[in-house]
């Protein structure tokens, strides 16, 4: 009866060993598979981009938008690939389309030397372009800080402070040598930073930042064709969507001024 029991045991272990092994066989092939699909997706893009990229030495600038634009239809997303399409926007004196993607990559590398040079020029483009007013003191210093940093830099600092401040409070929880002046200046400090940062990233993935896209927009009083004009956008000016409604956007220019324009004057950045 015992002998009965052992073997009986010995056997179901083997089975779950088994089972165990035959997981672990197609967890590797699942792998093996998808590290296949995913380096023949990369492939592609990667001749995706070189074809882009031999359009626009061309001068075939449609052309290479259309594969840039494949790429995004696939989910692609990058500073590099965001520049490119804004270069053949210029190369075609698309203001708007132009810095909208500049824009994009700025989000992305925001420190890339050609993209600012980029950038700057096709903004002296603008028609009767709007400058809004000087920034005070702090916040272009601040801006010297966190520009050259991007979304995901600036995702991990948020998560790094979070950890930190968290580790020392619960640190003091367990230790009372750890309370004292010295850890709650850390976390003092630490929390401001942290909030400095928070709203830096609100800034930046605020989806009201758009873009003007075609030469002129009427921007009216109220959502409707006929309503009265008050105010006139060009392409490229950077504006602030704070409404929507039907086909409509409220937009918001640098000086304060608000009016109405159709969807399809503004694109999101």
């Amino acid at each position: 009866m015992t002998r009965w029991k052992t073997y009986g045991f010995k056997m179901r272990r083997i089975y779950y060993m088994n089972r165990i092994i035959r997981l672990l066989i197609a967890i590797l092939m699942l792998t093996a598979l998808t590290s296949s699909v995913h380096a023949g997706a990369e492939t592609a893009a990667a001749e995706a981009f070189k074809t882009a990229a031999a359009y626009y030495v061309e001068g075939k600038y449609d052309a290479a938008i259309k594969e840039y634009y494949k790429l995004i239809q696939e989910g692609y997303e990058g500073g590099s690939l965001y520049y490119n399409i804004g270069n053949c926007f210029l190369k075609k004196n698309n203001i708007g389309y132009a810095l909208l993607y500049y824009e994009k990559a700025m989000r992305l590398i925001p420190a890339d030397d050609d993209l600012k040079a980029n950038y700057e020029y096709a903004q002296s483009l603008i028609k009767n372009r709007q400058t809004s007013e000087a920034r005070p003191w702090l916040n272009r210093q601040l801006d010297k800080i966190y520009n050259p940093l991007t979304i995901v830099a600036l995702t991990i600092l948020l998560a790094f402070l979070y950890v930190l401040i968290f580790a020392i409070l619960t640190a003091g929880v367990f230790i009372e040598k750890i309370k004292n002046k010295f850890s709650t200046s850390i976390i003092s400090a630490a929390a401001v930073l942290f909030l400095i940062s928070s709203y830096e990233l609100y800034e930046r993935v605020n989806t009201g930042h758009s873009i003007v896209l075609t030469e002129k927009a009427e921007a009216r009083y109220e959502p409707f064709e006929k309503a009265t004009v008050f105010f006139t956008v060009f392409a490229g000016m950077k504006v602030e969507v704070i409404d929507t409604e039907d086909k409509w956007y409220k937009i918001k220019r640098p000086d304060g001024k608000a009016g109405w324009v159709p969807k399809q004057d503004i694109g999101l950045i």
